[in-house]
């Protein structure tokens, strides 16, 4: 089980409806160790739904170069494949999150969304927008630090 003080919900809504969980895949890209994989199956496990893995391709981010997008798309390939062996499926969003996330969130009637703590502007500002556009649980694990930065520190 997830120590709870790793979680934080992101938005006030209540898990409504049955459908699969999500797991937003940002700036932790493993399978092994990744608390808020882990926290994603629980969620699964418990309402008896299917758990999907979703990484948010953005060809833009932070003006990455070749080599970095190369070394990145090996290590999502690692990820698929270990996903593949735990029979949970992995899709790859390609463009703005902000844009595409909530898109498949409706059009695969998601019921709970999970992503990684990240302290970039970005990720935040992405995370933000994400979730004034969908009505449905909205979760973030620090499953990056020992321990937690919003336990460890107060500042922004």
């Amino acid at each position: 089980m997830v120590d709870p003080r790793r979680i934080l919900q992101l938005n006030n809504f209540e898990q409504e409806f049955e459908g699969p969980v999500v797991y937003w895949m940002s700036r932790d890209q493993r399978v092994q160790g990744n608390w808020a994989l882990l926290y994603a199956q629980e969620i699964a496990e418990k309402n008896k739904a299917p758990l999907l893995v979703v990484f948010g391709l953005n060809p833009s981010f932070l003006g990455a170069t070749l080599r970095q997008y190369d070394f990145m798309i090996g290590g999502l390939k690692e990820v698929e494949k270990n996903l593949h062996e735990k029979n949970i499926s992995f899709t790859i969003l390609e463009g703005n999150p902000e844009d595409k996330l909530p898109a498949f969130i409706k059009k695969h009637g998601i019921s709970t969304l999970i992503t990684d703590f990240s302290p970039l502007r970005i990720s935040r500002k992405w995370k933000k927008s994400v979730s004034k556009e969908i009505k449905i649980p909205f979760y973030e694990v620090d499953a990056h630090n020992i321990v937690p930065c919003f336990l460890a520190s107060n500042k922004q």
